[in-house]
């Protein structure tokens, strides 16, 4: 008989810890890409160009055909920092960029982040804290000023940057490999009337 109460309590406790679990939250819409693979096999070097829509929210890199070898989603300035349009070149391609202008104070021993806006802050550096600018992968500078093309997070259909033009990462590593200085970059369209726009 203890055996039976026994069991019966252990089915009741599991029942109770399933009823008590939480859903998991629902994973995130991921912005959506294509790489024409055999297109990139042929890509020769100073033959690329970029067109970036802004009403569209997507990038394409065109070879010398004006073919498409990568078409992506993007997201673009909001907020009072749009993201220019016009005819523009690359003037500067590095792997890994580190932001002047945006970033964060951290503790140099721990890099243990005491505020997480730098260019929300106002006044000096919290005491014992230095600024660390925010990392953007394959940059390829469009303005001096610091409009560029990186890789970044962002929710499909959202703008998010200052200005900048955020990609996924594998299409941005194939775009910057293929890009060099003085690749033609024409950036057309308006996100006006997108909710996240100025």
């Amino acid at each position: 008989m203890w055996l039976h109460i026994l069991l019966l309590g252990s089915l009741f406790m599991s029942s109770c810890t399933l009823l008590q679990r939480k859903p998991l939250p629902p994973v995130p819409p991921q912005p959506v890409y294509h790489i024409d693979e055999t297109l990139v096999d042929t890509l020769k070097p100073g033959s690329t160009r970029i067109e970036i829509d802004l009403g569209r929210q997507e990038m394409r890199l065109l070879n010398a055909d004006k073919a498409p070898v990568v078409v992506t989603q993007i997201s673009t300035g909001r907020h009072g920092n749009p993201t220019p349009t016009g005819e523009f070149m690359v003037l500067e391609k590095l792997p890994t960029k580190f932001s002047n202008r945006y970033g964060k104070f951290v503790k140099p021993d721990t890099r243990e982040v005491v505020v997480w806006r730098t260019w929300e802050h106002h006044g000096p550096p919290p005491p014992g804290t230095e600024y660390e600018g925010y990392e953007m992968k394959h940059w390829l500078r469009l303005t001096w000023p610091g409009v560029g093309i990186h890789q970044g997070e962002f929710k499909p259909g959202e703008l998010s940057s200052k200005g900048c033009i955020r990609t996924p990462a594998e299409p941005q590593r194939v775009i910057w490999e293929h890009a060099g200085l003085g690749t033609p970059v024409r950036i057309t369209g308006s996100a006006k009337g997108h909710p996240d726009a100025p």
